[in-house]
């Protein structure tokens, strides 16, 4: 008994020892910089729509002064640096319902445990006032002293948008606000610019243009929250700054001189990003080309039949993430027919995963649409998009006949002979 106590301790230790080693962290700190760097300017829009018509949002508005007399058309409208604290401060204020703020921790993904909000209210957004003055021409005005009046503030115009601008004169020209974020170690400020263009439809958009970096073996290592967040709860995405920039997404795998490592993300509490080196015999899953296809189990929705992976062994599989409610995706379906009805399916499969979506919706989706290839709701898998770091539709991956994604976001009227390509590769 005292013989196998004593081997069942040193194979718990052995255990611990492995357990700790591939738990090993890389904590690397991060200095932040006024630019957009080697990432996709991605901009959100600044809303015509008055919040009082927003439902429950409609609560949290608070009363402003100042807007311009002589604009024809205006609004005041909220800029969120962090929309966990700014939805979790309105919650505690009594503005949003513990149902709703519940089914917000489930959607949005807030973790209480994870980083500390503040319970009372903090600058977690600003106000911005929009309107159109007596010419007909777009304005704008950013409180940013936080005083809730536009009369103190400048009146701004924002430059068109077009393909060939200065960002980085832009950036520096760009009004400044100090925006406070809530961590484990207490309020944090941060000076922060906004940029504001204008589009050729009427519209204003905005973002945060604001990158970190760091260092690792001589490597810059530059980071991305995708300029709508400030705490990096939605996107940690990093790219080595080299002459063939690679993104990688969280969770996701970086090469760094011949070594594998896994984004962990940005840690905001102690303002570090978390990289984790792979070991070499590991089978390693990820959304990334080269890697293997992250393994699923769905349920098809008409025949209600399991499906998962190895159930497309020996084929190509060509999976898209979609939406009936997303026109990108409907254009697409075209294409996507001619591909699926002129190959063969014992070479290739096609399978359409719909997100944000109901089972009458896709259904009647494929009736009107005549879509013969098997579908599947997301909602009945298991953080099926999410596995696959899927965050815009369509999304699409050719999947091999050893489980192995080949290519991404293959789509447009070449999808059939790109298709015939991949098929004529991997015989």
């Amino acid at each position: 008994m005292k013989k196998l106590l004593i081997l069942l301790i040193i194979i718990n230790l052995f255990a611990c020892q492995e357990e700790s080693k591939q738990s090993e962290l890389i904590h690397l700190k991060l200095t932040e910089i006024d630019s957009y760097g080697p990432f996709e300017k991605r901009f959100g829009f600044l809303d015509w729509t008055p919040l009082t018509e927003k439902g429950i949002w409609g609560n949290t508005e608070v009363e402003t002064t100042g807007t311009p007399k002589n604009w024809t058309k205006s609004n005041v409208t909220q800029v969120w640096f962090d929309a966990h604290q700014f939805a979790y401060q309105n919650y505690k204020q009594g503005n949003l319902s513990d149902e709703f703020f519940n089914d917000l921790k489930v959607s949005w993904k807030i973790d209480l445990n994870k980083r500390k909000l503040s319970e009372k209210p903090i600058n977690c957004f600003v106000h911005v006032a929009i309107g159109k003055n007596q010419n007909d021409e777009l304005e704008y005005i950013i409180d940013t002293n936080y005083d809730n009046d536009f009369s103190d503030e400048q009146i701004l115009k924002p430059t068109p948008r077009a393909f060939e601008l200065d960002y980085q004169k832009l950036i520096d020209n760009s009004k400044s606000v100090v925006a406070q974020i809530s961590t484990n170690n207490g309020i944090k400020e941060k000076e922060i610019k906004i940029l504001v263009l204008s589009t050729s439809d009427g519209d204003l958009i905005y973002n945060f243009p604001k990158i970190a970096e760091t260092f690792y073996q001589e490597n810059r290592i530059l980071v991305s929250n995708g300029f709508s967040n400030l705490t990096y709860d939605d996107k940690s995405l990093i790219a080595i700054d080299n002459e063939s920039v690679e993104f990688v997404d969280f969770n996701e795998f970086i090469e760094i001189d011949n070594k594998l490592y896994k984004n962990l993300g940005v840690d905001i509490n102690s303002n570090e990003l978390r990289l984790q080196e792979m070991p070499k015999d590991t089978i390693l899953y990820s959304s990334r080309v080269g890697f293997n296809a992250k393994p699923f189990a769905v349920k098809q929705l008409v025949s209600n039949d399991s499906l998962n992976l190895n159930f497309f062994q020996d084929k190509l599989l060509y999976l898209e993430f979609w939406g009936t409610w997303c026109a990108p995706c409907i254009n697409e379906i075209p294409n996507l027919k001619k591909a699926y009805d002129e190959t063969d399916r014992n070479d290739v499969e096609f399978l359409g995963v719909a997100v944000f979506d109901t089972k009458e919706k896709l259904k009647s989706a494929i009736e009107k649409y005549e879509i013969n290839w098997p579908q599947v709701l997301d909602t009945d898998s298991d953080k099926f998009k999410e596995n696959y770091n899927v965050t815009g539709y369509p999304t699409s991956f050719l999947i091999d006949k050893k489980g192995k994604i080949i290519a991404k976001n293959l789509r447009g009227e070449k999808l059939l002979d790109t298709l015939n390509y991949y098929l004529k590769e991997t015989k």
